[in-house]
């Protein structure tokens, strides 16, 4: 049975500033999808294709990819939504009046996850057999996992929720994760294989991360009672906190992103070397192509304004728990440390630790169906590298219809996400702009809303290399390739 329960418009207390501060960011369905299904796996992709697989960028059909501005925003969970008996996208929010969310109760353990990645000046560039890449970008993500209800329910409605006073509850193996980075990375890709009709390309990205802020809580263990509306009593507490305050090069560390691809061609390549007057200046279209590839290995050791604190089987009765005032990190760290500072035996203390990025495995196939018509599977399984100050990325598995031309192209992704919630999105790509969502319907039908996400982006695209039709022209060949020693001449911005 699911219950509906409206959720209470108090004033925060302090069970959701401290315990919970990184899991309610979480919670906040109204932000605005993780994996850019929409566009990243098209032809014409560049820099949008490489955060997937890097290996993308080698044979792509833009010569030269250059990315100024794009922003890929994302919120799910399974607790907290917008009912859909009052809520209307487009009559509620450009009227500011959006209605206070509901939560499900329906026995199942609590998950969601917020990420956002703005992408600063980034280009790609395919030429012959090798391609070459570079980016920055600026990202957040944030994760909870594998709450129980009561704890749900506690982060909302608080100490005074009476039916919850007086339980002792067990709560095991939770977390709740926020980091936020900026990233720069330079990117190699090679054709190493190309016999017959066969080709397999290779790709890869190596990045500097530098922290920005971070805060993590995982718990092993909890047994907990809320006593009255002013007593908390915790024991049994196993676990520990980690936390570096917002500023800059807070921490450092390195990550890469490897890719490989096999295409069944539709002509024989074996002296093929794309945008070059060898190969008309152009690429050769596939009729299918499988991709895998390993994404953001690596982490960032934090060491600077940080600090992590371990509990083992910490007991403590928090008093007047609601009247505790905190303005910042710094001061929810110290009112927990005053809390537990009788059983200081049970709690150690460092200001260095280190957190890993959001890690994934994906598997990408792509097929042709003729008259510029493709159709794409894409699976992205998150796996950790670290437990306690990190994360997991959520899974998604996807369908994609598209079709694409080098002016325009639309694509209509249907998905899984988290392998529990469906979505449709739609995206578009006129020219050099570029703007999608993987979870369209929320905009148009009623509907109870769980997540939400947008990406768009503005680039300079040139398709054709301005340099290839320098020297004599080629004479083609009966199979529509150049014979040995030619050049042709091609136009610059084709």
């Amino acid at each position: 049975m699911v219950y509906i329960v409206p959720i209470n418009q108090k004033r925060p207390n302090m069970n959701t500033r401290i315990l919970l501060l990184v899991a309610c960011v979480s919670f906040a369905t109204t932000a605005i999808s993780q994996e850019r299904l929409g566009l990243a796996n098209s032809n014409y992709a560049g820099t949008t294709g490489m955060p997937l697989n890097p290996s993308s960028m080698v044979d792509s059909k833009a010569w030269l990819d250059i990315n100024l501005v794009g922003v890929d925003a994302f919120a799910w969970n399974n607790f907290v939504y917008l009912s859909k008996d009052n809520f209307y996208f487009f009559r509620d929010v450009p009227s500011g009046n959006v209605p206070s969310p509901l939560y499900r109760m329906n026995g199942k353990e609590k998950h969601g996850a917020v990420n956002l990645r703005v992408d600063g000046p980034s280009f790609t560039l395919s030429q012959g057999k090798n391609a070459f890449g570079f980016h920055t970008a600026a990202r957040t993500f944030v994760s909870f996992e594998d709450f129980l209800e009561p704890s749900a329910v506690y982060i909302y409605e608080g100490l005074d929720y009476d039916p919850q006073q007086n339980v002792v509850y067990n709560q095991q193996k939770m977390g709740a994760f926020a980091t936020a980075w900026a990233e720069v990375g330079l990117s190699y890709g090679r054709i190493v294989y190309q016999q017959g009709k066969d080709m397999i390309n290779v790709g890869g990205t190596a990045k500097y991360l530098m922290g920005i802020g971070h805060m993590s809580m995982y718990l092993d263990e909890l047994n907990h009672t809320v006593v009255s509306d002013e007593d908390w009593n915790v024991s049994n507490l196993t676990g520990q906190y980690a936390i570096t305050e917002p500023g800059f090069a807070n921490g450092h560390g390195f990550g890469v992103d490897l890719g490989v691809t096999y295409k069944r061609m539709l002509e024989d390549v074996g002296d093929y070397a794309p945008h070059t007057a060898q190969s008309d200046c152009g690429t050769i279209d596939y009729k299918y192509k499988i991709g895998i590839s390993l994404l953001d290995l690596g982490g960032i050791n934090f060491s600077k304004n940080s600090l992590i604190r371990t509990f083992e089987n910490s007991t403590a009765t928090w008093e007047n728990y609601p009247d505790a005032e905190v303005t910042s990190i710094g001061d929810i760290d110290n009112l927990i440390a005053s809390q537990f500072a009788s059983d200081a035996g049970s709690m150690k203390t460092g200001i260095r630790y280190s957190a890993s990025i959001p890690s994934a495995i994906s598997v990408q196939f792509d097929y042709n169906l003729g008259k510029k018509f493709y159709i794409n599977a894409t699976w992205v399984q998150g796996f950790k590298m670290g437990k306690r100050t990190t994360g997991i990325r959520r899974s998604i598995i996807g369908i994609t219809p598209r079709f694409e031309h080098k002016w325009f192209e639309a694509s209509l992704p249907v998905s899984l996400y988290d392998y529990r919630s469906p979505q449709i999105g739609l995206a578009f790509r006129f020219y050099n702009i570029t703007i999608g969502s993987d979870n369209i319907l929320p905009f148009f039908v009623p509907m109870n809303v769980y997540s939400g996400n947008i990406y768009a982006s503005v680039k300079i695209t040139l398709f054709k290399n301005p340099a290839c039709g320098k020297g004599k022209r080629g004479k083609k060949s009966k199979k529509g390739k150049h014979k040995a020693g030619g050049a042709v001449d091609c136009p610059a911005f084709m």
